[in-house]
Order: C-alpha cells, then structure tokens, then sequence
C-alpha cells in the first residue's frame, strides 16, 4: 500500500484506500439524505470521483436509474466508466456544466465544492441545470480544528512542510448558505453527520499531500527526507485517536431546493 500511494495515480488510490475506507460510507449516508428519489429522477454526481455516489444510488434505485457524473480529472473518470460503464460519466468543470437547462431533478455533491475555484459559479450552474423545485445535496467538511485527528497530524506537517493551503476544510455553513441563496436556492438546510472511518492502514502520506503544501522549491532528498518525517511522528498520533478500531471525523450535509428562475 505504500508503494501505491508514492505513484501519480490517485483515482487507483482514491478508489482502492479512500472509498472504502471513508466515502463509502458517506455516499450511503448522503443518498439516504436524499430519499425520497426514485428510478424516473434524473440525478448528477457532481464531482464524482472515481464514481461511488452514482454507484451506491444505482444500488438503491435499480439500473433503470438516469444516473450522471462529472468529474475535472480524467483519471477519476476514466476509473469510474471502468467500474460503472451503465453509468453516464462525463470529464468537466463544474463552472461549465455540459448539460442543457434543467436536465436534473437532483444534484449530489460529495466534499468537491470547496476545491472549486469560484464556488458562486458552480452553484449558479447547478442551479440552472435544476428543474424548478429540484434539489442539491453538498457535504463539505467540518473546520479542521473540530476534527481532533486531522488537527493533531496537520500540526504535525505543518512543522516538517511549511504553511498549507488546504481547502478541504474551507467551506463552512454561513458561507456555503449566503453561495445558496445568491445563486437562486431556497429551503436551506444544514445536518452534521459524524461517522468512524475504518482504514486498513491510515494513508499518512497522502493525507498530508492533500493538505496542499508547496513543495516545488525542495529537491527530492529533501522532500522525501520531510515527508517521512511526517509519516514517522504522525504514525504515533493514531493510536490516540483511534475509537472502535477506526477513527472519528465530522461532516455536514447541506439541503437546498431550486427556485424559480427570473
């Protein structure tokens, strides 16, 4: 496994490591969130990954099911088709969605929005590609220091790495809820969801990758000499943390209806 994670293919990883250790089981809770749908809702996976929303909604709704995905990064679609080729699975940007005007009656958007550069864009775009009373669903990330493992390994990093630019844990309620409502949504509502993420081996390495440090100016030695570092001090962070055999983290999962459109 840590081989894996030292190669460029992050949707492998993505899809072998993160999913079934965490997004898994949060694309089951967010479809659950989303009830009631039914096999005639056109539903987009936006930010799809390597495709388990769309996957676990196929599950639930049957493979009649008007299923879509988007993602911007080709090795992500190019793993999903492989694993769901029934699946409408497209390669975009969510500030430029491919689809005509009200293509979908819901929308799922599983921690993506926060890494979008002009999420205002994105939502406009979501919204237009609603029907009038369709619905989204975005699950972002808690602030990270309402997360006691990724804080304690952040400060970890930080140490050995610099200062991150991290943007999972960057879009918090009040804002995400002002992006709503300027974009045309109504009825906005907002759930925690805390679950236990179960990983075989927590992927240190990959977890500081995504935090987004600049790294460029190091030479290789350097830069691997850093990162083991990390790995070494956080692997002792774990166990503390630890709670059932897997590990804590807080999410939430933001509701919101189309209005209609001027």
């Amino acid at each position: 496994m840590e081989n894996a994670l030292r190669l460029p293919d992050l949707a492998d990883v993505f899809e072998r490591v993160l999913v079934p250790s965490i997004f898994d089981r949060y694309a089951r809770d967010l479809v659950e969130r989303a009830r009631p749908i039914g096999p005639s809702d056109r539903v987009l996976d936006l930010g799809c990954g390597t495709g388990i929303v769309a996957r676990v909604l196929r599950e639930r709704l049957g493979g009649a099911a008007r299923l879509s995905g988007l993602d911007s990064s080709p090795q992500m679609i190019a793993k999903a088709r492989a694993l769901a080729p029934d699946i409408d699975f497209h390669e975009g940007n969510a500030m430029h969605l491919p689809f005509p005007d009200r293509s979908f009656d819901l929308v799922v958007c599983q921690q993506m929005l926060q890494f979008v550069p002009e999420p205002a864009v994105a939502l406009r775009e979501v919204r237009r590609v609603l029907s009038h009373g369709g619905r989204l669903l975005v699950s972002t990330w808690h602030s990270r220091d309402q997360q006691p493992l990724y804080e304690a390994l952040g400060v970890v990093a930080e140490r050995h790495l610099g200062t991150p630019n991290d943007k999972r844990w960057a879009l918090q309620p009040d804002k995400l809820r002002g992006l709503l409502v300027d974009a045309g949504f109504a009825d906005v509502n907002v759930a925690t969801v805390s679950l236990t993420e179960h990983y075989r081996e927590f992927p240190i390495r990959l977890n500081a990758m995504a935090s987004n440090f600049d790294l460029s100016a190091l030479p290789d030695a350097e830069r691997e000499r850093r990162l083991a570092a990390v790995e070494s001090e956080s692997a002792a962070i774990l166990g503390r943390f630890a709670v059932n055999g897997g590990f804590e983290s807080k999410s939430r999962t933001t509701t919101a209806s189309a209005v209609s459109l001027a």
